[in-house]
């Protein structure tokens, strides 16, 4: 990739401030973990295997169908793995969870919501396009088994999807053995399967990362490097509908705009790949936002009187650790009217900011930081902990109060720490490379995103289950620069 000056220095500038907050980062949860030297040598030790599975898969590249036979094997493995951790660990919906599922059944059987979801739905818009994602599978296939069992289909498919988005995406970067090695790696990501039974945005937006990211990486022609207009435009509409099913993938079209610039390019060609990207974006972003209201299936008149304003994700993440609290949820739905909402709320951000400080502001920061990143198993405990459907020998595993459960958090957070560790690697690669635009740095780009919008935003660990792709592939970014010596030099270039 063409990079001039100017842009070499903006991507090593980056490069030392996203390391540095990732040493920042890594400082904080590694001490935050239970067992944390047990974690550190269970993660030497899945770093060894990584790298010698890493090596042999290379060395396959020479026998032509082998790879892909092995890539077709790990995704039959992962999609069984899949199958039957959603039929084991299946619960009854609740929380946001279950006022989508209720929704959705409610346009499946009736075509329109009840009093209490058309409260839901009118307070909280964000979700209204997953439910009607959901409601109209529900209604086309509703009669082929139950509507959990269903559910929990449609979200084994959204995970295969995202994760053979990421194959493509990996083989587009570097080439059959990675795309390979990112399967494997997928597969024995235990969250994937702990989440399989709770079919919410978190899993759902899984292929609109990996997917959005593969269509941009691919809108450069590889004979001459130019540009395939209706490519970019089809990320940017994808990018517009992974937005409306999870908000945080917004940081996506900031990433891809932010790496257009960075390339080498004409102004002009510049200004219209960015046109490309938003213009799509802001239509289907508008579409989905004003449609569904128009729909018969619910009564926005008391949109205004319910909905809650942005600020109060902001009141959320300045509270505690960052996620739910009970007290900010009644606070701003003690008042009737969103701009009365949003003054409550501006008004205790405001409060919070001042009794914090800078030094409290830091302490708040490593506390959220540490609930967000430092949790290996992703949140999944304490969702499946909630009315299970049926027992199994896999709670044993997967609740807090399971007799196995030590096993599986270890596991975890030596799988978590790697994947950090992956990326704050990838970020100092930029530095061997002197600053090049190469293509991971939009991946970079993509994660250092996530990373500052949960900075200030109401957060989970959850919230981060569909971005583990790109984690996967950044550490494949570091992982080839060492298998690579000595072996295919040929193709160490590509990166």
């Amino acid at each position: 990739m063409r990079t001039g000056k100017t842009e070499r220095i903006l991507i090593l500038l980056f490069s030392a401030g996203a390391a540095l907050s990732w040493a920042i980062l890594l400082g904080w949860i590694v001490p935050a973990f239970q067992e944390t030297k047990k974690i550190c040598l269970l993660a030497v030790a899945l770093l060894v295997c990584a790298f010698l599975c890493f090596r042999i898969l290379k060395r396959l590249e020479d026998r032509p169908g082998l790879l892909p036979g092995i890539s077709v094997v790990f995704f039959v493995l992962i999609s069984t793995g899949l199958c039957y951790a959603g039929k084991e660990l299946r619960v009854y919906p609740g929380w946001d969870f279950g006022s989508v599922y209720m929704g959705a059944v409610e346009i499946a059987e009736d075509g329109f919501f009840s009093g209490d979801s058309n409260w839901y739905f009118t307070t909280y818009p964000n979700n209204l396009a997953v439910c009607l994602f959901l409601g109209a599978i529900f209604k086309a296939l509703g009669g082929l088994c139950s509507y959990i069992t269903l559910g929990v289909l449609v979200n084994i498919f959204m995970i295969d999807l995202g994760l053979l988005c990421m194959y493509a995406l990996a083989e587009e970067l570097y080439g059959r053995a990675e795309a390979c090695f990112s399967l494997l790696a997928a597969g024995l990501f235990l969250p994937f399967y702990m989440h399989t039974p709770i079919f919410y945005t978190d899993t759902f937006a899984l292929p609109f990362v990996s997917g959005t990211l593969l269509l941009f990486v691919k809108r450069r022609r590889k004979t001459d490097g130019d540009v395939k207009p209706w490519m970019a435009a089809a990320a940017g509409v994808l990018a517009a509908v992974g937005f409306k099913m999870k908000g945080s993938l917004g940081v996506l079209l900031v990433a891809m705009l932010l790496f257009v610039w960075l390339e080498r390019e004409k102004l002009t060609r510049k200004w219209q790949q960015s046109v490309l990207l938003l213009v799509p974006f802001l239509l289907v972003t508008g579409l989905i936002t004003t449609v569904p209201r128009m729909l018969p299936i619910m009564d926005a008149s008391d949109a205004e009187k319910n909905e809650f304003p942005l600020e109060h994700w902001l009141a959320l993440g300045l509270t505690g650790s960052g996620g739910y609290n009970a007290d900010v949820y009644f606070m701003t739905a003690s008042v009737e009217g969103k701009a009365e909402k949003q003054a409550v709320d501006r008004a205790y951000v405001e409060e919070k900011l001042k009794e914090y400080g800078v030094s409290g502001m830091w302490t708040h920061l490593k506390e959220k930081e540490i609930f967000t990143w430092g949790d290996g198993v992703y949140f999944a405990p304490e969702k499946l902990k909630r009315e299970p459907l049926k027992e199994s020998w896999l709670h044993a595993y997967v609740l807090y109060d399971g007799a196995r459960y030590a096993s599986t958090y270890r596991y975890c957070n030596a799988y978590q720490l790697l994947l950090m560790l992956g990326i704050l690697a990838s970020f100092l690669k930029n530095f061997l490379k002197k600053g090049a635009c190469r293509r991971e740095v939009l991946l970079q780009l993509s994660v250092f995103g996530i990373f500052a919008f949960l900075l200030f935003w109401e957060t989970r660990s959850r919230y981060l289950v569909n971005f583990v792709p790109v984690f996967i592939l950044l550490g494949i970014d570091v992982l080839r620069s060492v298998g690579l010596q000595g072996t295919e030099k040929k193709r160490n270039e590509k990166a």
